[in-house]
């Protein structure tokens, strides 16, 4: 395969934003004639990350996960994340796990979170890690990660930047801050987070350039969407969707399918819309993986499902007499007993 057609995209979650990587890896798809490498949602690896997570904590999990790759496919920045202090380690309460048990495999990251880590148990205010575009490793965005530490209670919070600021800028920036190591590459900056008491996160931000993207759709658009999407899943299929590869593949379909299209449309014609398409995202074919263009903080290529076009088997009853034959099931009700599709009240096939 030729290296040019490769698309190296970054890790977004390189130092966790959201225990569980979220999912995202790299994998390779086929794009017409070409092959290429891309970062997608993983339902195999979101499985094993949900095994590791208690019972009672893996809807909230899985739901944590799909509001966040949505914010981050949508430029919607989510806000400070909390998060507490351990025995030194940071631990997310929500999910009752500690970030580090899911760092990514790349040791500079792996030696910038310990560095994180290290600064926030050492009783340090704040803690800036910078981490610009790097070819190298496939970043391909600048970001800016602020750890705020609330010494009292040991409540951390956490904030993530897209900036367009580049490796020089943030080198001096770096610097101009107390910055202690000799930073000679985009690798250094990486692996050395400022760690300081001497500032505040406002003294550095006055210095950064936040990205200036349009935003698409709102966190709260996100939330609601997302929210509404697992409640269906959850009431159907109950815990099968954190153990099978395919619902998760559908939930978070669903969940770009219904994002992506309300860009377009007020909270009573997406509500209108989700009520329609709800019952195509968790019963209808998948005819495959499909890859489409990306937008957002994950520039490049998404991979989600693509269902069948609104067909299925349709039970139907004309002068008492009942026939099942393939059609339209726009605005029909899948019968799960039968995997039918009928109109009405209830399944004249079995009630």
């Amino acid at each position: 395969m030729n290296n040019e057609n490769i698309i190296k995209i970054r890790d977004i979650y390189g130092t966790q934003e959201v225990v569980g990587n979220n999912a995202l890896k790299k994998v390779r798809v086929d794009l017409g004639k070409q092959e290429k490498e891309v970062l997608f949602f993983d339902s195999e690896k979101e499985v094993k990350y949900l095994k590791r997570i208690d019972d009672d904590k893996k809807y909230i999990a899985l739901e944590l996960e799909l509001k966040t790759a949505m914010q981050e496919l949508f430029w919607v920045q989510g806000g400070a994340l909390d998060r507490v202090l351990e025995d030194g380690r940071i631990k997310d309460e929500q999910t009752n796990t500690f970030i580090d048990k899911f760092m990514t495999s790349n040791p500079l990251d792996k030696e910038a979170f310990d560095k994180i880590q290290n600064g926030l148990s050492g009783g340090n205010n704040l803690v800036v890690h910078f981490s610009p575009v790097n070819m190298e490793l496939g970043y391909n965005m600048n970001v800016v990660d602020f750890w705020l530490n609330n010494k009292k209670n040991e409540n951390i919070k956490y904030m993530r930047f897209l900036v367009n600021d580049g490796f020089e800028r943030l080198k001096l920036i770096y610097k101009t801050f107390g910055g202690k190591e000799k930073i000679e590459s985009a690798n250094d900056l990486l692996t050395n987070p400022l760690v300081t008491n001497d500032f505040k996160m406002g003294d550095v931000m006055v210095n950064l350039t936040q990205t200036d993207k349009k935003i698409e759709t709102t966190k709260e658009r996100i939330d609601d969407v997302v929210e509404k999407i697992m409640e269906n899943f959850y009431d159907n299929f109950e815990s099968k969707i954190f153990f099978k590869k395919d619902l998760i593949n559908r939930i978070f379909s669903a969940c770009y399918d219904v994002v992506l299209k309300g860009k377009s449309l007020d909270e009573v014609e997406i509500n209108d819309y989700l009520i329609r398409k709800i019952d195509d995202f968790m019963f209808a074919q998948i005819l495959e993986m499909r890859a489409r263009k990306g937008n957002g903080a994950c520039p490049g290529i998404v991979s989600t499902a693509e269902f069948a076009p609104g067909r299925g088997m349709v039970i139907s009853v004309e002068n008492g007499s009942m026939s099942i034959k393939e059609g339209n099931i726009e605005g029909l009700t899948f019968c799960k007993p039968c995997k039918c599709w009928y109109k009405g009240e209830k399944c004249p096939l079995c009630n």
